[in-house]
């Protein structure tokens, strides 16, 4: 069994590496990626530890980085590098590069501004949360906004962010690549270092199209594969995903996106209790 997707509380995760490791080993994790965000500092503790008195499977390098295409805001999971080739790069354009709340605050309000969503005047105060905790709040206090936005958009915040940093039309469109480098810069890093890149949670994205851009991000060459297995995802996607990458000569890839406790439902190489990713969904990694 293998689980591609974890992540400790290097980035947003709350196992340290220890204890994911000892968590992979009770839960016969073959084949164990540590994917956290933006960050290889996880790699950086396994060179300091003796881990194999705690975990006896194979360690596979990855990262989960956040990067931008044409506006669409999305996660890339990077595989199977040199993790040294890419410790610079990542310092430069992730960790020394953290990003302006103030400014997406600010793109935010005028994007609303532009599409006439009604809004009172506010100010930008990290106290208060995310910036997309403050607009949503404000937008919802007005009733003559909820016609420009659909039912999920509207009641769920979670939603509302996922339209905002994915969809250029959606009324409160912020492009995500005031903070972050994009897709392409991501990939050419990542090659030069030897490694993969593949989509992370297709349909975690909100996307009116996730084919359309699934098929946008092949013919660019910005992706190897596709993660295909993901604790959220229905078995029709999954199928739906295997299909498109056989079809297509992409890889795959899966892991349940283990939080630890802070998802503590979604477990190490089972997610919701009901996966069980064979190591075969590897075999033609080279």
């Amino acid at each position: 069994m293998i689980d591609l997707h974890t992540h400790t509380n290097y980035s947003d995760g709350t196992w340290n590496l220890s204890r994911l490791l000892k968590e992979a080993e009770i839960g016969k994790i073959d084949i164990l990626s540590i994917t956290d965000h933006d960050t290889i500092d996880a790699y950086k503790e396994l060179e300091k530890i003796n881990y194999r008195e705690i975990y006896s499977g194979k360690i596979i390098s990855g990262v989960e980085f956040t990067t931008v295409y044409d506006g669409v805001s999305f996660h890339m999971l990077a595989y199977d590098f040199d993790y040294k080739k890419l410790d610079n790069w990542i310092k430069e354009n992730y960790e020394n590069n953290k990003p302006n709340l103030q400014k997406e605050f600010d793109y935010m309000i005028e994007s609303c501004k532009k599409n006439n969503i009604k809004l009172s005047n506010i100010i930008y105060e990290s106290k208060k949360g995310w910036p997309v905790d403050i607009i949503f709040e404000e937008i919802k206090r007005h009733p003559e906004n909820k016609e420009k936005f659909k039912k999920d958009e509207w009641n769920n915040v979670d939603i509302f962010f996922n339209s905002s940093v994915t969809n250029k039309n959606f009324p409160a469109f912020v492009d995500f690549s005031i903070h972050y480098p994009s897709a392409n810069m991501v990939t050419d890093a990542v090659k030069k270092a030897g490694g993969k890149l593949f989509i992370a949670h297709l349909y975690r994205y909100n996307l009116e199209n996730p084919i359309g851009f699934l098929n946008i991000l092949k013919n660019n060459k910005i992706i190897d594969g596709v993660e295909v297995e993901h604790s959220i995802f229905t078995e029709e996607q999954s199928t739906t995903l295997k299909k498109y990458c056989k079809e297509n000569n992409l890889l795959m890839s899966g892991g349940t996106d283990c939080h630890g406790d802070k998802k503590k439902d979604r477990k190490i190489g089972i997610g919701y209790g009901n996966m069980h990713i064979d190591s075969s969904l590897i075999d033609n990694w080279k």
